[in-house]
Formats: structure tokens, C-alpha cells, sequence
């Protein structure tokens, strides 16, 4: 039997509380109980970034080498129990419990939910991707390529970082669009920190920003209890054509082509996850578009 990947997995499951302090002290000496403890208030007290994992290993075997050339005592300081802790958070394998070590993605067409340590819920649009660390309430940070909507429990700073910019929250409802170089945020409930290129952004319910070729828009809409994507149908406000095609194309797996300079057009409107054609029209028409298709799940747009 493993050892050290047994104690690596109910230790996580302690810091989790999946596992009581007295069924963890069955398991462990009294020694490594109690830089245990000390290691969860460590946690408890800071937020936990990435580590420099060559950098700890330096510092923790420098402490080592000192600790075994050093004379023999017999009280315990409180400093070794944080070299414990580092010790066993280096020679336990947690740093892919600190790491973005999980990750859920869909296909085209697809949504899916997740519900994360803290009870908050993620949930995916189609062709969109989320990172995440295993111990999610000691670390509320995660990484989102494509779309995303949130419901965020009260707690420490909940973090969405993507390609284009970063939302920061303590507890809230939003929705996240991050694909290429369009970036939008819809508050839906509480209060949301946008930051792009190092400019931040308070958004409110109902209050919307979005960043497209470097142009920054704002714009207030009616919020419902949730997007209208989860139910079935993309819904766009004054968006480019570009984002709109690309959002079919997410949902219905077809490659669009069309007039470079179609891209830019705005529209306003939606169109329904379940009839192609429906769709189609539902985009085609007020735009005044005609659309062919030209080849095996291949459709070509023009005025």
C-alpha cells in the first residue's frame, strides 16, 4: 500500500472536512496532528496563489539541511510546525490541490452545471471551458475560456480570470463572455469588479460592460432570474455580427463564412438552440442576409 498517496488523500479530505479532526488523529501522530491544524488556520487566514514550486523546494530543503545540523531540543517551536506544514504540503503532493489541477469543459451544443466546494454553481455554455483547484474554498479562484453564468455564495473574494480581463466577487449573479477579443459581463444580482487592462469597473444588477477590439460599451437591460441561453436561446443586445456567428456556430457545430466587413454589423434579437433553420432566419432576417449552404455542415452568408 501507498503510504504517502493514502495520507495525501485524507488529508485533503480532512481540509475539506469530508473527515473529522478525531477520525484524522487516528491516523496521523501527534506531532503531524498538530502541524495539521497549524497548516488549515495557514489556510483558513490567507489566500493561496499558484506556488513557485522550485522556489519552495529550495526553502524547504534549506531548512531541512539546517534542521539536521542543528543540536537536538526538546520543546517545539512554532516555527517548525510551519516547516512541517511546507514540508508536507511539498512531499504530500497538495500543489495540485492549489493548482487550476481540474477542469470541466463542453461541446458543441452542450451545457453543463458544476457545483463547487463552496455551493457556488457554475454554468457552462456551450464550446466554453473552466479551470479550477481542488481545495476551491481555500483558493475561490478560477480560469474561464468561453461563457459562463455564476451564482456566487457569500465568502472571500471569488475571482473569474480569463484571456481579457478578471471579475472579482464576494457573492453574486453574473454571466462571463470571454472568446477571442470580445469580452462581456451581465450583472444579475449584488455588485461585480471588472477589470481590463488595469481598469476596474463596478457593475450593479441589471448594468453591463463589454470590450470589443478595444472599444469599451456600457449599457443597462432588464435581468431575469438567469440568461436566456440556459433555456434554450442566445440572446444579444446591440452585439456584433462576428460574436453572434460565433455563438451559432458553439451551438449548432456549423462553420459560417461570410463578408469581412459583415462582422462589424450589430444586432439586436435572438435565436433558438433546437431548429437550425429557425435560427437562421431568426438571425438572417432583420439583417437582411441571405444564407446558402455550401457544404457538409458549411453555411455562407451574404447581403
Amino acid at each position: 500500500m501507498d503510504t504517502a498517496n493514502n495520507e495525501n488523500t485524507f488529508l485533503a479530505d480532512w481540509l475539506e472536512g469530508k473527515i473529522s479532526d478525531a477520525a484524522l488523529r487516528e491516523k496521523v501522530s501527534a506531532a503531524d496532528f498538530e502541524a495539521y491544524l497549524k497548516l488549515r488556520e495557514t489556510l483558513g487566514s490567507y489566500q493561496i496563489a499558484d506556488p513557485d514550486m522550485n522556489e519552495q523546494y529550495a526553502a524547504v530543503k534549506a531548512k531541512r539541511i539546517a534542521a539536521n545540523n542543528a543540536k537536538p531540543v526538546r520543546k517545539i517551536r512554532p516555527y517548525v510546525y510551519l516547516s512541517v506544514a511546507a514540508s508536507l504540503m511539498l512531499f504530500f503532493g497538495l500543489y495540485q490541490f492549489f493548482a487550476f489541477s481540474n477542469s470541466l469543459q463542453t461541446g458543441y451544443g452542450e451545457t453543463t452545471a458544476l457545483t463547487l466546494a463552496d455551493e457556488s454553481v457554475v454554468k457552462l455554455n456551450a464550446q466554453s471551458k473552466v479551470n479550477y483547484p481542488s481545495l476551491f474554498k481555500y483558493n475561490r479562484q478560477l480560469q474561464l475560456d468561453g461563457e459562463a453564468y455564476f451564482e456566487v455564495q457569500k465568502g472571500s473574494q471569488f475571482t473569474v480570470a480569463t484571456a481579457l480581463g478578471e471579475v472579482a466577487v464576494l457573492g453574486t449573479k453574473f454571466n462571463v463572455v470571454a472568446q477571442d477579443d470580445f469580452f462581456e459581463v451581465v450583472c444579475f444580482d449584488g455588485r461585480v469588479k471588472v477589470t481590463h487592462n488595469h481598469q476596474s469597473t463596478i457593475l450593479t444588477k441589471g448594468k453591463a460592460i463589454r470590450f470589443f477590439k478595444q472599444q469599451q460599451e456600457d449599457w443597462t437591460q432588464d435581468t431575469g432570474r438567469e440568461p436566456d441561453w440556459i433555456g434554450g436561446e442566445s440572446t444579444f443586445k446591440n452585439t456584433p455580427l462576428q460574436q453572434v456567428i460565433r455563438q451559432f456556430e458553439n451551438q449548432y457545430h456549423y462553420s459560417v463564412k461570410y463578408p469581412e466587413q459583415l462582422g462589424n454589423i450589430r444586432f439586436t434579437g435572438s435565436f433558438t438552440h433546437r431548429n437550425l433553420q429557425t435560427a437562421l432566419q431568426s438571425i438572417c432576417l432583420p439583417l437582411q442576409l441571405q444564407h446558402t449552404q455550401t457544404g457538409n455542415r458549411k453555411i455562407s452568408l451574404a447581403q
